[in-house]
């Protein structure tokens, strides 16, 4: 088969929820005029989940591992936005959608993955990394001598150095595992936005928030006790995963929650913001606030240093 070269970075399908009347996507970036366009016009990149180092390629494995997912999804999106409940199958096909929805971004890539790439630099220059290693491997009853790790480690970070999509595309699926028990521990629900409000959608769609009394600070762990992680599934509903213990009711949200969550999609934003209207107040919005949460600087840190936002995730 022809492979796929035109790789969706936010699958068109979940894009196309949130167009227009006449199937318009309206697309805000920074500084830029509304546009319009069309969901499969819209983030994609040429080969995003490809390489090929040092004789390893992917062959579109990984583009064809995110399409399974996605095959699964669709029908049970329609039963969140229904408030359905759902199987275990059917709440782990779930789960691994968002999480892989999450990793697979350009913004976890330009900014998570740069940061580990760094890190990895530093800890295999460290003396004690190569001593650590050999012992726990030595635990294992493997014995590996100094220089031959060292030189192991050093080909694993020039691999990651030389290809950028390689430790981004390589790491997807450990991500994906890490994240699904976070997400299936919480409890699920739908919110609803009101007459006259709708939800915006982004290229980095999966946005969490930390609550700490009556305050929500953007860009917490998945793992954290009091983390909400929030997807927008049309224009006017979004997935809400919370803590058991928040106890929350979701129904119809109240407009000034509609408008802090929509806050939160910009601030998340990587490069573009979507819509299905054209409006002055999103531009605006857009503006002043896309990508104000950056992945390692102040957003997934262990305490993180954004400002927090008052609004309630209150319904009706």
């Amino acid at each position: 088969m022809k492979p796929t070269r035109r790789e969706h970075i936010v699958p068109a399908k979940l894009l196309s929820n949130f167009t227009d009347h006449r199937g318009v996507l309206w697309v805000y970036a920074k500084g830029k005029p509304a546009r319009e366009s069309k969901p499969e016009s819209e983030c994609w990149e040429r080969d995003f989940f490809e390489y090929d180092l040092r004789g390893r390629k992917t062959n579109n494995s990984y583009e064809k591992w995110l399409t399974e997912i996605e095959g699964q999804v669709w029908p049970i999106l329609q039963l969140l936005i229904e408030r359905a409940r759902l199987s275990l199958r059917q709440a782990q096909s779930w789960a691994a959608f968002v999480a892989a929805l999450f990793g697979r971004t350009r913004k976890v890539r330009a900014q998570i993955s740069e940061a580990m790439v760094n890190k990895l630099r530093e800890k295999t220059d460290d003396p004690d990394t190569i001593r650590e290693l050999q012992y726990r491997l030595l635990q294992r009853g493997e014995l590996h001598y100094a220089d031959d790790l060292r030189k192991k480690l050093a080909e694993f970070r020039s691999d990651r150095e030389i290809s950028p999509s390689f430790y981004h595309v390589w790491g997807l699926p450990n991500r994906v595992e890490v994240l699904l028990g976070p997400l299936l521990d919480r409890t699920w629900n739908t919110l609803e936005a009101p007459a006259g409000k709708s939800f915006l959608i982004s290229d980095c769609p999966v946005i969490t928030v930390e609550r700490q009394g009556g305050q929500f600070l953007p860009g917490a762990g998945f793992a954290k006790k009091d983390t909400v992680v929030l997807l927008p599934l049309d224009s006017t509903h979004l997935f809400v995963a919370s803590p058991p213990d928040f106890g929350w009711k979701l129904g119809k949200a109240y407009p000034a929650a509609v408008d802090m969550i929509n806050r939160l999609i910009v601030q998340f934003a990587h490069r573009n913001v979507y819509a299905n209207v054209e409006a002055n107040g999103i531009r605006a919005l857009v503006d002043s606030e896309i990508d104000t949460v950056v992945f390692g600087k102040n957003a997934f840190l262990p305490a993180s240093s954004s400002a927090p936002h008052t609004a309630q995730l209150g319904a009706e």
